[in-house]
């Protein structure tokens, strides 16, 4: 089945325990299974599967409303909404270091601002050199704002060479939160480009936002939103367009390789799964285990 055909439906089947189900695509009376794994993870993605194994029965359902032009059902959508199930990471670490960012941003200018307060207040607490006797008799108005009250107990004005080095430490304060800034928009362009090499390229969030919408996606609606915000910002001001144009090649054959597997969604290896990796090598096929150990696609 191609990955751009439209589908009819798409239903999961669970085993007699409800633990465990098959995801299987309908179009034009052909039927395609393209996930297997722990039912869990696609429940606390989807409400609508949700609303229906509160029900009972032995399968879920998703179709679009009848007369819809769901053009955005097709192959790829599912494949896509199930490489998020199993790894929402993909999607969201972008949001998550820019959050990271500006909170960084917000950290370098409120130091800044207090620099600027304290040179402020330093320089009124300056006394300006008197002239005369005459004219100490009668102060200037100037010279009363820069009078500072003695209080009991108060701490002595620090030394020259305290305060520089109190401007020192600030200075490498603002010099590590400018270096901490720079790793991160680099790792966040480096994530940028593992979404869209993982098949989350821009022309397909709203086709996925579509999916979100129609079954009860919250998380995936709000990541794609906020992917495609991210995205919108960063382009406007030039970033991300090289790592783009150099993730391309890279998303179409590895986007393609995906599209030929199975994925198989799991907490642990069972005898099952190992059957079917063997079965996998005998066919001349590959399987590949992602960092967390929650998917195997073969």
């Amino acid at each position: 089945m191609k990955q751009s055909t439209r589908l009819s439906s798409a239903v999961f089947q669970l085993t007699p325990t409800r633990t465990r189900c098959d995801l299987i695509i309908i179009a034009n009376d052909k039927k395609e299974k393209i996930a297997s794994g722990l039912l869990n993870p696609f429940l606390a993605h989807l409400k609508t599967a949700q609303d229906q194994i509160a029900k009972g029965g032995y399968s879920i359902l998703l179709e679009p409303e009848t007369g819809s032009d769901a053009t955005w059902f097709t192959k790829a959508t599912l494949e896509r909404f199930v490489r998020f199930v199993s790894t929402p990471e993909i999607l969201e670490r972008v949001y998550t270091i820019e959050t990271e960012i500006l909170q960084i941003e917000e950290a370098m200018a409120m130091q800044r601002r207090n620099d600027i307060g304290q040179s402020i207040v330093e320089n009124h607490q300056i006394r300006p050199q008197g002239g005369s006797e005459g004219d100490k008799s009668v102060p200037h108005a100037n010279e009363e704002k820069a009078i500072v009250l003695y209080t009991p107990g108060a701490p002595a004005p620090e030394a020259n060479g305290s305060r520089l080095q109190e401007g020192n430490s600030k200075v490498q304060l603002l010099k590590v939160l400018d270096t901490r800034k720079a790793v991160l928009q680099k790792e966040q362009g480096m994530a940028f480009a593992r979404a869209v090499a993982a098949g989350f390229d821009i022309d397909h969030m709203e086709a996925l936002v579509s999916f979100a919408e129609c079954f009860g996606a919250m998380r995936l609606m709000e990541a794609c939103s906020r992917f495609m915000d991210l995205w919108n910002s960063k382009h406007e001001t030039g970033q991300w367009l090289d790592i783009e144009a150099s993730g391309a090649l890279s998303n179409q054959s590895d986007f393609t390789a995906m599209n030929a597997s199975c994925t198989i969604l799991s907490d642990t290896p069972n005898k099952r799964d190992i059957s079917n990796h063997m079965a996998s090598d005998n066919n001349g096929k590959s399987c590949s285990t992602n960092n967390a150990g929650m998917i195997k696609s073969f």
